[in-house]
């Protein structure tokens, strides 16, 4: 189970949400695809948001330890760690389509004995900060716009989403369909 809040937002707005993250004492890990094999890379200054990725984890230190494993030459974060991550990340438009991304944390699992573990409160509490601060970048707001599926080819649809103001015009604009 988890709680996560959709949104549209470039890698310049993403920075805003980053630095929150960075101000309150978070290790930013970054997910790439690099000759082949997925790798992990960490850092605590904005540095490690790139252009050209666009999957990131928050960490915060008080919520528990991170443990990267080695799968068939991937790192990948361990179940137990998902714990204290939060997932987020930016939209890049692509081939005239604007595909949203996420915050997302795991509220909570079952262990190997079947009791429920939930996250720590410090991780809700940075879910919770990080949510609002994505609220200020990208405001919830209603318009008409394409989609990507077929099936609706023309079709305006209306609907509230948070976007970024900047994104918000090259829907308009651009006519760049949400999926």
């Amino acid at each position: 189970m988890g709680k996560q809040i959709n949104y549209y937002m470039g890698y310049k707005d993403f920075l805003a949400v980053a630095q929150v993250a960075i101000d309150s004492n978070c290790t930013i890990y970054r997910r790439s695809y690099e000759n082949g094999h997925w790798v992990i890379t960490s850092g605590r200054t904005l540095d490690i948001v790139s252009e050209n990725h666009r999957d990131y984890f928050f960490h915060d230190p008080q919520s528990g330890e991170i443990v990267i494993e080695n799968k068939n030459k991937n790192q990948c974060i361990s179940s137990p760690s998902r714990l204290n991550i939060i997932e987020a990340g930016f939209s890049i438009p692509n081939n005239g389509q604007l595909i949203r991304n996420r915050l997302y944390i795991i509220t909570g699992q079952y262990d190997d004995d079947g009791n429920w573990v939930a996250c720590s409160e410090s991780i809700t509490k940075l879910y919770n900060k990080l949510v609002r601060s994505v609220k200020k970048v990208a405001p919830y707001t209603e318009f008409e716009h394409c989609v990507v599926n077929p099936i609706y080819e023309g079709e305006l649809h209306k609907t509230k989403e948070y976007i970024t103001p900047s994104y918000l015009s090259l829907v308009k604009t651009a006519k760049l369909k949400l999926g």
